[in-house]
């Protein structure tokens, strides 16, 4: 999967389910997509939290971009999530996290959704094995690099997100290999907000704002348990 900013419930419930969990950084960067932005709920509505970067060339993989700090984006970035949970009833538990995060130094993109993302794992008892695909040296494009990759891991089968279904089925390479697939089944359950109706998807720190990471964890092991993945 891309290392994405703060992401959503089902990146944790996708790593839930790994024994090797892989981050995907060695593809193309896509500007205003969820690998530099992700989104709260304010008063007023949906609040996006977009990371700058440096100008680069287009088609540079997510490994190469690095962060732009010619404005305080941190320190913006936690006003608008303090403002936004602090009466909520775990909030000291969520800004604590953020706060520690964001003073860790990270050049990179990657670097910082990366130790944002396996943080938080460990935070949820998610203990897995984490590594970046531009440490492999896998070749390939579409899913001749995936089967590339699960072979550079050691990998029994793949477990794969939903949204690659379509192109690797049209790709057929896992089918040719016989090298077993499965496609995350992932259904967001309700947990309380603070507000109605219930807003899904949301980055993941608005449940551990309002849960804790006792009750995320919980959470995330629900999910498992009544769609699997």
């Amino acid at each position: 999967m891309q290392p994405t900013y703060l992401p959503y419930l089902g990146y944790f419930h996708l790593i839930a389910a790994s024994d090797v969990f892989v981050f995907l950084d060695d593809v193309q960067f896509a500007r205003r997509s969820w690998q530099q932005r992700n989104r709260i709920w304010g008063a007023a509505g949906e609040v996006m939290l977009s990371v700058p970067v440096q100008k680069t060339d287009r088609d540079a993989n997510i490994s190469d971009i690095r962060l732009s700090d010619a404005e305080p984006w941190r320190e913006k970035h936690l006003n608008s999530i303090r403002h936004t949970y602090a009466k909520r009833p775990f909030f000291a538990e969520g800004m604590a996290f953020l706060e520690d995060q964001f003073a860790q130094p990270a050049a990179g993109l990657g670097d910082l959704n990366c130790g944002l993302i396996q943080t938080a794992a460990a935070r949820l008892g998610l203990e897995r094995e984490f590594v970046r695909a531009s440490t492999l040296g896998a070749p390939g494009q579409r899913s001749d690099h995936l089967l590339a990759i699960c072979r550079a891991v050691g990998a029994t089968d793949y477990l794969s997100p939903m949204g690659s279904h379509d192109y690797m089925e049209d790709d057929g390479v896992f089918a040719a290999a016989a090298f077993p697939v499965r496609f995350q089944g992932f259904v967001e359950i309700a947990y309380p907000q603070g507000r109605e109706p219930f807003t899904p998807y949301m980055a993941f720190i608005d449940a551990v704002m309002n849960l804790g990471w006792a009750g995320t964890a919980e959470l995330i092991a629900r999910m498992q348990a009544s769609r699997g993945a």
